[in-house]
C-alpha cells in the first residue's frame, strides 16, 4: 500500500500590470516522504524498511504506533533492517516514519507489517508416578504430564486434559483438567488395561496429544461386603446398620442381614435392604449384639461382613421425670427434635423413651405406679380399690386419701407444721397415728413426711387439669374450694420467704399440687400432708 501524507503542488504565478508589460514565473516544492509498501513477515524473521523523501537531505524517525513492539524503536535512518518480534498469534504492527526537511517542513507516513506467528506445537509426556510397583485393588495411581513442554522461546504449556480411552468402566476421576491424574485401582473379576489420552495445550493455542497405558490386576475377592465400623449404643436407642459401602465389579449388589449372635432376638426394619435400622432393647446390665450382611452382586457372587453392636443401659437413674411429652418454640408446640430449639425436657430422660420403656406397674409416659391393698400386696392395675401406691422408680410407697371423714387420713384434713406429738392438728400427731394402726398401714408403720424431692418426685407437669397427681393413683383430692389452696408440706424448713431472710426458721416448703411450684409457708398455718414410706436416701 502506497500513501502520501503532503503531495507536491507546483504553484505558477503570473504578474501583470497596467500600462506595461513583462513579468516573472516561481515554482513553490513541498516536502514528502513514502513508507513503502506493506510488509508480511514470519515472527522472529528480518525484513527491509525503506522510505523515499523530497527534497532530499533530511532526517528520518521510525516507530511503532499499534501492535507489538519492536527492539530497538524508536530508530532514525532512511533503511534499516528490522527483526520482527516473536508474537503468540497472527499480529498487525503500524510503523510510521517522520521525515524533517531541510527547510524544516515535518511530513509523515505509515505502513503495515503483517507478522505470521510460527507456533511450534508443544511435546506430551506421560510417566506413572505411583505406586511404584504393579498397582493392585485400591491403590492410588497418578500419572503425570509434568515433563511435557513448549519448545517455542518463551512459550509454555497452560493447559492439560485427560481422557479414558479404554478400560474398566468403574474407574472414578474427580478432576481430569490437571498436570497430575489420580484415581484408584478399581476391583477387577479379571486384568484390564486402562489407556489414557493427554492433551497438552501451549500458551498460542497449539496442542499435542499422547496415550499411556496402565496395566489393572483382577482381585481374587470381586464381592466385599462391608456391614460398618462397630457401634456403642444405649437401649432404646435408633441403630443403623449400614452396609451400603460394599463393593461389587459393576457397583451392583443386593443385601440380607441376618442376628448372628444369640440371646434375644432383635427385629430389624426390614433385614434385605443395605441400609436398616433397629431399636436397642431394654436392658439391664452391658450386652452385644452381632449382625452378618450377605452381600451378593449381579452375576450371584456373594461376600460377608460382621458388625458388633455393644448395648449399654441407658442412665436414667431412680428419678422420675417431668411428665412432659410436648416440645415447644418461642411461642407454640412444635415436633421434638428440631436443631433450633434443642434438649428440650421431652426429649431426655425417662419420658423420651416412654414408649419402649419396661414397667412394673402403669402410668403416665415413664411413671411406674403399683397399687397395694390394705396389707401392702400388690394389686392388678385396673384395680378400682387400693391403699397405698408404690413408686416402682423410687422405691418409695405413697399414703393413698380417705373419703370418710371420720378416718384417720381423711382426704380434707390439714395440719401445722409441728413435731410435737401432742400438739393437736400437728404433723406429727398424724404421723403417729397412722403408725398407731393395729396390724400397720398398708403393712408398714414406718410412714413419715416426704421430703421436697420425694414429694416433687410424683408430680406430673404433663396434666392439663386441676392438679398435678394422676387422679388413677392419687384419688381422693381435696376440694379446693375449702382452703384455697391444694398445698403440701415436705420436711424442708425454708430459710427465707417473700418478706427476707427468716432468722427464726418460721417456714416449710410446700408444694402446690395445682400448679406444682414450691412455696415457703408459715409453720403456724396449716397444709395437707401425703405421707410416704420407704428408704430416705433411696433418692
Amino acid at each position: 500500500m502506497l500513501k502520501k501524507s503532503l503531495v507536491v503542488m507546483a504553484i505558477s504565478t503570473v504578474l501583470s500590470g497596467c500600462g506595461g508589460s513583462g513579468g516573472s514565473n516561481e515554482e513553490v516544492v513541498r516536502a514528502s516522504v513514502n513508507a513503502g509498501q506493506d510488509v508480511t513477515v514470519i515472527e522472529k524473521n528480518e525484513f527491509t524498511l525503506k522510505a523515499a523523501a523530497s527534497p532530499s537531505g533530511g532526517t528520518f524517525n521510525w516507530q511503532v504506533t499499534s501492535g507489538p513492539s519492536f527492539d530497538g524503536f524508536p530508530q532514525t535512518g532512511e533503511e534499516l533492517t528490522v527483526t520482527a518480534p516473536d508474537v503468540k498469534g497472527n499480529s498487525l504492527a503500524v510503523l510510521k516514519v517522520d521525515y524533517l526537511a531541510p527547510n524544516g517542513e515535518l511530513v509523515s507516513d505509515t505502513l503495515n507489517v503483517n507478522i505470521t506467528s510460527n507456533n511450534q506445537l508443544p511435546v506430551a509426556v506421560v510417566k506413572q508416578t505411583a505406586p511404584e510397583e504393579s498397582s493392585k485393588y485400591k491403590d492410588t495411581i497418578v500419572l503425570s504430564a509434568s515433563e511435557s513442554s513448549d519448545p517455542d522461546e518463551n512459550g509454555q504449556v497452560v493447559g492439560y486434559k485427560w481422557q479414558l480411552i479404554s478400560g474398566p468402566s468403574n474407574i472414578s476421576v474427580e478432576d481430569t483438567g490437571k498436570v497430575t491424574l489420580s484415581f484408584v485401582h478399581p476391583l477387577l473379576a479379571e486384568t484390564q488395561t486402562a489407556v489414557w489420552r493427554l492433551t497438552v495445550t501451549d500458551d498460542e493455542g497449539g496442542s499435542t496429544t499422547t496415550d499411556i497405558s496402565v496395566a489393572l490386576a483382577k482381585n481374587d475377592e470381586v464381592v466385599l461386603a462391608e456391614a460398618g465400623e462397630d457401634q456403642q449404643v444405649l437401649e432404646f436407642d435408633t441403630v443403623t446398620l449400614d452396609a451400603t459401602k460394599s463393593v461389587t465389579v459393576d457397583g451392583q449388589y443386593t443385601c440380607n442381614w441376618q442376628q448372628s449372635s444369640t440371646g434375644s432376638a432383635i427385629t430389624l426394619a426390614n433385614n434385605t435392604e443395605c441400609k436398616t435400622t433397629f431399636q436397642a432393647p431394654d436392658k439391664e446390665q452391658n450386652t452385644f449384639a452381632t449382625f452378618k450382611v450377605t452381600v451378593t452382586d449381579s452375576s450371584n457372587r456373594s461376600g460377608d461382613d460382621e458388625v458388633r453392636i455393644d448395648i449399654l443401659p441407658k442412665p436414667l437413674s431412680n428419678l422420675n421425670d417431668s411428665g412432659s411429652s410436648t416440645c415447644y418454640n418461642n411461642s407454640t408446640a412444635i415436633s421434638c427434635g428440631d436443631s433450633s430449639f434443642p434438649r428440650q425436657d421431652a426429649e431426655l430422660g425417662r419420658d423420651s423413651v416412654a414408649q419402649v420403656i419396661s414397667k412394673e406397674g402403669s402410668g403416665n409416659l415413664a411413671f411406674d405406679f403399683t397399687k397395694l391393698d390394705a396389707d401392702g400386696k400388690e394389686l392388678q392395675d385396673d384395680a378400682p380399690t387400693f391403699s397405698c401406691v408404690r413408686d416402682n422408680i423410687t422405691g418409695l410407697v405413697w399414703e393413698v386419701k380417705d373419703q370418710t371423714a371420720t378416718s384417720v387420713r381423711y382426704a380434707q384434713n390439714h395440719y401445722t407444721w409441728t413435731f410435737n406429738a401432742n400438739t393437736a392438728g400437728g404433723i406429727q400427731a398424724f404421723i403417729n397415728n397412722v403408725n398407731g394402726l393395729a396390724g400397720g398401714y398398708c403393712g408398714g408403720n414406718t410412714w413419715r413426711l416426704p421430703s421436697y424431692t420425694e414429694l416433687m418426685s410424683i408430680v406430673d407437669f404433663g396434666r392439663n387439669s386441676a392438679h398435678v397427681l394422676d387422679p388413677a393413683f392419687f384419688p381422693n383430692m381435696p376440694d379446693e374450694a375449702i382452703q384455697g389452696h391444694l398445698y403440701y408440706w415436705t420436711n424442708q424448713t425454708a430459710v427465707g420467704g417473700t418478706d427476707g431472710l427468716d432468722a427464726n426458721l418460721t417456714r416449710a416448703y410446700v408444694i402446690d399440687m395445682i400448679t406444682g411450684n414450691d412455696v415457703p409457708r408459715a409453720k403456724a398455718q396449716t397444709a395437707y400432708v401425703r405421707l410416704v414410706r420407704g428408704n430416705a436416701n433411696a433418692n
